[in-house]
């Protein structure tokens, strides 16, 4: 495998915008993009903590919801009311949300890291070619 290839993994090449050959990243093309992805993970990050948080009021106000439908005079055990809202459609569906947001931050974390190792295995061989001129 050709370590110019766009498919190998240690590649720093992107295409051209004009459509032609592929180009090499610089350093700093990679930390704008290490960057960028970086703070898109800030993101994706909090708003799936965010939606962890609203999980226990958004099953609190589904079992407050049940007791209402139920009437004043049903008094429902509080680990049958648990079960009945955790059954709902509306906390199943924020519990697919917190799935989606998680797998979508690690993503983001698995592209920034990516970045930064390869920035940081593009400046060991940069160093390595001077080391490598100054000794001949």
């Amino acid at each position: 495998m050709d370590k110019n290839d766009p498919h190998h993994p240690t590649s720093t090449q992107l295409p051209s915008p004009t459509g032609g050959s592929q180009r090499e990243l610089t350093l700093e093309e990679i930390i704008q993009l290490a960057n960028k992805i970086g703070l898109e993970y800030v993101d994706k990050r909090r708003d799936a903590e965010r939606l962890e948080l609203l999980r226990t009021s958004v099953r609190a106000k589904i079992m407050n919801r049940i007791e209402a439908e139920a009437g004043p005079d049903a008094s429902i055990p509080e680990g049958r009311l648990k079960r009945l809202a955790e059954a709902d459609s509306e906390y199943v569906q924020l519990l697919e949300q917190i799935a989606h947001m998680r797998a979508e931050s690690e993503k983001l974390r698995i592209r920034y890291e990516s970045y930064r190792n390869l920035f940081d295995a593009k400046r060991t061989m940069i160093s390595y070619k001077k080391t490598e001129l100054k000794t001949l």
